[in-house]
């Protein structure tokens, strides 16, 4: 820990503003570098003569900005380079390295079935394809999407759907569309690092709420609602990412009943919840005044593909689709039409069995060589518990060192909340199941091997 402290004289304004410009100040200059660890708030606080709430409020400031990154026991440092976000990127196998490092659709000879329809819409009225086209798709389009949902057990209508490009298109959307720019925004405790970057771009506080077996807890988000007001909550109800938790209806009626209570706005993140055999009822199905749905033919279908649905409350209908023109104006009418051919000519449901046994038979390999993850049927990643004195971070970079990539559990971590331990493992990205067994084997005899003996703190 660095005991830095700064000169607030040459700064104006309040007080916290001040330790906030000294902070921006040093890190300019480089006399704060890249992952340098701050003063405890009382620490800090003591060596200026002020408040521990100026302290803190000058950090939560600095936080928002991007200056600084916080965690419950870890402390207050510097971002930098090796910020997660910056991290969360597509990584490519080869020969000798082997990926559990990313949710990406399992690999299937989808061009046999792409190259068909290719041909039909060549065909078609191609030119028609080719130009502008309204910014939620056309109505026959849509009415194709809302009948197909209807027999996934999903509820909607036409007027509610737009199409976007792909579930992570539609997390920005959805901020857009709401005014979440700046605002405060309740999430799982640990969730899905494309969301956290995008809020980060917004600037909004992200707040990570705490968890159970079934995901996000009911009274924990009770608790915030209470306490501080924010604009959206984020969640994935079914295989959430990362833990595989999925929540029963029970507790899905609870957070419905939460968010009914304090006027809370939903974003209901579904992209995994076609890949169980038997699903629940989402949580749009509950109260489609408040949830915003996101869906996505990326996971179940073709990654490349790049079409995505968001099903709107009817209030937002508009917001969205100024939020979509303002963002891409629309998403190609040549890939809706394709979605379209794929859903109507019922190819998608057979991928999505396809993918199901495959990960079944991954699911076995896991449960024999690494028995302590945790993973659920359908889902296409696993979350690995570590034993002590591992750390996610430490154990990543020795996996690494083994040619195998997972995710350290630091990169799901919402705002300042405490990462356990643990790894992601994506059981979907390696070509093969012999290469995902090679993989497990590789990890299991790190965790048999012997442990560090300095952990990081």
């Amino acid at each position: 820990m660095t005991i830095w402290t700064p000169d607030l004289t040459p700064f104006e304004g309040p007080l916290y503003l001040k330790l906030v410009k000294a902070i921006e100040q040093a890190i300019s200059t480089g006399i704060l570098s890249p992952e340098t660890r701050l003063p405890t708030h009382r620490a800090l606080a003591d060596k200026l003569g002020v408040t521990v709430g100026t302290v803190t409020r000058a950090y939560t400031e600095a936080e928002r900005r991007g200056l600084l990154a916080a965690r419950v026991g870890h402390g207050t440092w510097v971002r930098g380079a090796a910020d997660p976000a910056n991290e969360w990127v597509i990584r490519n196998e080869d020969s000798q390295r082997i990926e559990l490092w990313q949710n990406l659709p399992v690999q299937l000879d989808r061009g046999a079935i792409i190259r068909p329809l290719l041909t039909e819409l060549a065909q078609g009225d191609l030119n028609g394809l080719l130009g502008y086209d309204k910014e939620a798709g056309r109505p026959a389009q849509r009415q194709l999407f809302v009948d197909w949902l209807a027999e996934q057990g999903i509820t909607a209508s036409e007027d509610r759907l737009l199409f976007s490009h792909g579930a992570q298109h539609g997390i920005m959307l959805a901020l857009l569309a709401t005014g979440c720019v700046g605002e405060t925004l309740f999430c799982e405790g640990l969730s899905y690092p494309g969301m956290l970057g995008n809020a980060r771009q917004l600037k909004n506080q992200v707040v990570g709420l705490a968890m159970d077996e079934e995901g996000l807890l009911p009274e924990a988000l009770d608790a915030a609602c209470r306490t501080r007001r924010a604009k959206l909550l984020y969640l994935t109800p079914t295989l959430q990412n990362p833990t595989t938790a999925t929540m029963s209806l029970a507790r899905r009626d609870a957070i419905v009943a939460i968010a009914r209570r304090h006027d809370l706005l939903i974003v209901e993140d579904d992209v995994n919840g076609l890949l169980p055999e038997s699903a629940l009822p989402p949580l749009v199905n509950l109260a489609p005044e408040r949830v915003i749905y996101l869906g996505s033919l990326a996971k179940i279908a073709c990654g490349g593909l790049r079409v995505g649905f968001v099903l709107s409350p009817p209030a937002l209908r508009n917001s969205f689709a100024q939020a979509m023109r303002l963002s891409s104006w629309m998403v190609s009418p040549l890939l809706i039409e394709l979605a379209c051919k794929l859903v109507s000519q019922r190819q998608i449901m057979p991928l999505i069995e396809h993918q199901r046994k495959i990960l079944a038979r991954r699911g076995e390999l896991l449960r024999h060589l690494l028995p302590g993850a945790r993973w659920q049927p359908g889902s296409m990643h696993a979350w690995l518990p570590l034993p002590e004195p591992w750390r996610s971070q430490e154990f990543a970079e020795a996996a690494n060192a083994l040619d195998v990539g997972v995710a350290s559990g630091e990169h799901f971590a919402a705002g300042q909340f405490a990462a356990p331990q643990g790894v992601r493992l994506s059981l979907s990205q390696p070509a093969t199941d012999a290469r995902v067994a090679e993989g497990l084997e590789r990890l299991a005899g790190l965790l048999r091997g012997t442990p560090p003996t300095n952990p990081l703190l």
